[in-house]
């Protein structure tokens, strides 16, 4: 494949992935409506999850074309999680529900830690005898 039909490819892949992404990041939305500290909180560390077992399991273990992995991780988990909400709902409450606001906070970089072990976990798991590091 020609240099330049495989940047159109990796952009391709990513482009499609964000389109699936944002859609299943707007669908969680609207599942858990009633809280947004909770749809956040959900993508963000189901996400970590997922962007870990990409990159320690499909990649690494399973040797996926640099495509798919750039299409999956970056566009569709890109995409699905929402940092910027996240530090928007942080900035935005920590005055008026402070307690609330530091459970969000902690609640979502405790979990996105321990949901990312989990993935990692979960990707050696996947080694069918191929060593990850």
């Amino acid at each position: 494949m020609e240099p330049g039909w495989y940047k159109v490819g990796q952009f391709s892949s990513v482009f499609v992935g964000g389109m699936i992404g944002g859609v299943a990041r707007y669908e969680v939305g609207n599942w858990l409506s009633t809280n947004t500290f909770a749809g956040t909180t959900f993508v963000n560390v189901v996400g970590c999850f997922f962007l870990t077992v990409t990159i320690y399991g499909l990649d690494l273990v399973i040797d996926l074309p640099e495509w798919i992995i750039l299409g999956f991780g970056t566009g569709v988990i890109g995409a699905f999680t929402t940092f910027s909400t996240f530090a928007l709902l942080f900035a935005q409450n920590i005055q008026q529900q402070p307690i609330e606001t530091l459970w969000f906070l902690a609640i979502n970089l405790i979990g996105g830690f321990i949901t990312a072990i989990l993935g990692y976990l979960t990707a050696r798991l996947m080694d069918r005898g191929k060593k990850i590091w």
